[in-house]
């Protein structure tokens, strides 16, 4: 009996890789079938005949030749030389006639098996003719006693035709069918590629955990994590402080599901994935971002490796992720059905809404409407939720109300902030902010990091004799993660001093300063800030504890709308000198994003286009990679200055020489270190090279870096002081 090769990587066959993909489907439905609303018994037999025929088109002599050469075993004669894609193939030896299927059953089966690659290549009739009438046709009865199945017995063509009618959705009903199946049919196929179960750890329960970590804390469930718990079978939107548990009001919604936790900063999502694995002991959880499997393995994770493939497979039962990882099927690019489709079993759960730009919440919006549409559930926990993204999910009209719960959870019991606001800038309150560093921890906050150096040097040229210390995102990945870790031991100890920071220090580090000097910028940023100043504690005095600069801003319009910024300013002014209550804040919010106000922004254009291409968006018009482009902020490039490329050079010739891909990682993950992310406009100029591949992504700067490791002092990479050699 013939052999047939699916893949040369064990010399695996196509029936046994047909296997594999068979054993995941009842997997699958065993463990989640009745939460895939699409599938009936029907789809899924339907599901099962795709997974049987879809890689039998791979017995063409051409490809079976160019696996016999990697495995070295003789080359089989054939007159045939051209190369035409299996999926189109596999199509043509489905017996549809002996399948007894309604039309609409046979065009899901023959688009879900011819596209279950996407290639560029389109469906060529003549060349697909000639494959299979010169070539497989005399295959046919060895590769149906390989496979076990019957296969067609005279070829038609038609099904070349339909697939060139792709489904669109104006195709109603049949298109969400179609993403169900073909998204399904990914799924198996790449978890089989990967020699992994399609879903792990199913009879985990992350309820079972966070109850058992609360009850051993002694905590009880507040309202918030109540309201979560007893609405597990629905949507849910909660508008909550920071502070209020909401990671375990998410999890108590979760309860026995599958899940996707996002949140929109790579390290809140890694001190989220210690907590609930090391704290609440829960194994089932996955990570994924862009530098996850940097993270797993500085954590010294023994099978990161195994991780890191379930995590990528979505197979793992928790994934904690961004939203560019998992969200982005809003674009339709090629191969978007198997992110939608992992959602339709699952639940989303999207942590501080109001941190995107307009474009990203718009993409979002868009996502949970089409989660919606495929069975799955979300929640939405933000500390203020702007208007406009509430009434736009319910224009949608995709939600009823009876499917929805939404609840807000204040507590105004413990008064933190007291304002003040200040109609000059920041430099102005230098004498202030040194007196207050003599005996209390003082954060500044400013828009830019070019302001932020300049206040730097503002504060030492003063030669104030109290420490001060400068974190910004421009320094090199190293140097900002040894500051951000001094930051904090700097805040437990009660160390006195000033630290000067940018937005970076908003959402990502858990500090709580004694006093809080910053610009003014959006509202939602603003009080992000605010959470970084008596954050644990009441206010025990009467002076304020903030104090806005509302002149003389830096980052107007670039890093924040200058219309959002004034409108703002407008509605503090009633609170100058007063408490500002969380019940103040989000309603304040609620009132900054009230479409009206918005009217003729340049953030409502933004957003309202945003949802406009998406709700008319060509499915199948651009590939993955191009739009994750789309969404990864790529006005920034990584650098290298000069200097530092110069003392680890043998680094990168060590990286060529090395074999062992371990190794290999391990290096470039020493290089990455040493390489800071500057917008592009900025640091062009002073760029003199690009480094070869593999590392084309970074480039050399001939500017000097600035950086005492022993006394965490330093102004990192200076890009208007350009190195000797570049002079």
């Amino acid at each position: 009996m013939m052999t047939f090769y699916a893949k040369s990587e064990g010399k695996e066959t196509i029936r046994e890789h047909t296997d594999r993909l068979l054993y995941n489907l009842h997997l699958l439905k065993d463990a989640y079938g009745h939460k895939f609303m699409l599938m009936d018994e029907r789809m899924w037999k339907l599901l099962e005949i795709a997974v049987q025929y879809h890689d039998v088109g791979k017995a063409n002599t051409v490809f079976q030749n160019k696996i016999r050469q990697v495995i070295r075993e003789s080359i089989l004669e054939t007159d045939v030389e051209i190369n035409v894609p299996h999926n189109y193939l596999s199509v043509g030896c489905i017996p549809l006639k002996q399948l007894d299927l309604t039309k609409e059953e046979e065009r899901l089966l023959i688009h879900a098996v011819g596209y279950h690659h996407e290639r560029e290549q389109l469906p060529e009739k003549e060349m697909i003719r000639h494959v299979l009438e010169s070539d497989i046709k005399k295959l046919l009865p060895q590769l149906s006693e390989h496979m076990g199945l019957p296969m067609t017995e005279k070829f038609s063509y038609r099904f070349v035709d339909r697939l060139l009618k792709r489904y669109t959705y104006h195709d109603g009903e049949e298109f969400w069918k179609y993403v169900m199946m073909k998204g399904l049919l990914h799924r198996l196929d790449h978890a089989a590629s990967a020699h992994i179960d399609v879903e792990r750890d199913i009879h985990q329960s992350v309820y079972i955990n966070v109850s058992e970590y609360m009850k051993k804390k002694k905590f009880h469930k507040n309202d918030l994590q109540q309201f979560a718990e007893r609405h597990s079978d629905k949507h849910v939107i909660a508008i909550a402080q920071t502070g209020m548990g909401k990671t375990e009001a998410a999890l108590l919604w979760i309860r026995d599901d599958k899940a996707f936790f996002t949140l929109p900063l790579r390290v809140s999502i890694n001190a989220i994935y210690d907590r609930i694995k090391e704290k609440m002991g829960y194994d089932a959880v996955g990570l994924l971002h862009s530098t996850s499997l940097h993270y797993l393995m500085e954590k010294g994770e023994e099978n990161w490796e195994e991780l890191k493939q379930q995590s990528e497979h979505y197979a793992k039962k928790l994934l904690l992720t961004t939203v560019d990882q998992i969200l982005k099927f809003p674009f339709y690019y090629k191969g978007f059905e198997k992110e939608l489709v992992a959602m339709a079993n699952a639940k989303v759960v999207i942590d501080e809404i109001q941190a995107y730009e307009p474009r990203i919440a718009a993409m979002l919006i868009k996502s949970l409407e089409m989660i919606h549409h495929v069975g799955g559930k979300f929640m939405i926990m933000t500390a203020t939720l702007p208007t406009l993204y509430l009434e736009e999910l319910k224009q949608r009209n995709m939600i009823n109300d009876d499917e929805i719960a939404i609840g807000e959870f204040v507590d105004t019991s413990i008064n933190r902030h007291r304002i003040c606001l200040r109609s000059e800038g920041v430099e102005k309150a230098i004498g202030e902010m040194s007196d207050l560093g003599k005996t209390s921890q003082v954060l500044v906050i400013v828009n830019t990091v070019r302001k932020a150096i300049s206040l730097y040097d503002k504060l030492l040229d003063n030669d104030i004799q109290v420490p001060i210390y400068l974190l910004h995102s421009q320094f090199t990945q190293e140097d900002r993660q040894l500051l951000e870790k001094r930051i904090k031991q700097f805040n437990e100890n009660h160390e006195r001093g000033i630290w000067i920071t940018t937005q970076l220090v908003e959402a990502s580090i858990d500090i709580d300063f004694d006093y809080l000097f910053t610009e003014m910028s959006t509202l939602d940023s603003l009080f992000q800030r605010f959470g970084r100043c008596y954050r644990k504690r009441a206010l025990d005095h009467d002076q304020c504890n903030i104090h806005i600069f509302t002149e003389n801003i830096s980052g107007v319009p670039k890093v924040y709308n200058e219309h959002l910024v004034n409108e703002s300013i407008r509605l503090l002014k009633q609170y100058d000198k007063q408490i500002v209550d969380e019940r103040a804040k989000v309603e304040m919010v609620a009132q900054l994003y009230d479409r009206k106000r918005l009217s003729g922004t340049s953030f409502l254009k933004e957003f309202e286009d945003a949802l406009y291409m998406f709700d008319n968006l060509d499915p199948y018009g651009m590939g993955k990679r191009e739009a994750q482009q789309k969404l990864r902020d790529i006005q920034n490039i990584q650098v290298i200055t000069r200097e530092v490329y110069d003392q680890i050079e043998h680094m990168f010739e060590e990286y060529k020489k090395e074999k062992e891909w371990k190794q290999r990682l391990k290096l470039r993950m020493e290089l990455e270190k040493k390489t800071v992310s500057v917008q592009r406009y900025v640091a062009e100029k002073y760029v003199s090279e690009r480094l070869p591949k593999p590392f084309d992504y970074i480039y050399i700067a001939d500017v000097q870096y600035d950086f005492n490791r022993e006394q965490w002092k330093g102004k990192g990479i200076l890009l208007d002081k350009p190195s000797s050699n570049f002079l």
